[in-house]
């Protein structure tokens, strides 16, 4: 039977998180990929390059559902 319900949902980072957050990215990103933080696996965008897997990363900034990372220097 048809189900007419939608029980999924879009990304939607945790409100705990903050631009200044340090976290690790467990993928490359690609310049969209999975980054680890304290609170969790989130899905991640780079701000303006590729990033390897397993760099340190820093949230720059937090558009609606949509976390920019850059590489941490």
């Amino acid at each position: 039977m048809l189900e007419t319900e939608i029980d999924s949902k879009m990304n939607v980072p945790d409100k705990s998180l903050a631009a200044g957050m340090v976290g690790k990215s467990i993928s490359r990103l690609a310049p969209s990929g999975k980054a680890i933080f304290e609170t969790g696996i989130e899905e991640v965008f780079s701000q303006q390059e590729f990033i390897d897997e397993n760099q340190e990363v820093i949230i720059t900034k937090i558009e609606r559902s949509k976390i920019i990372v850059k590489l941490k220097k």
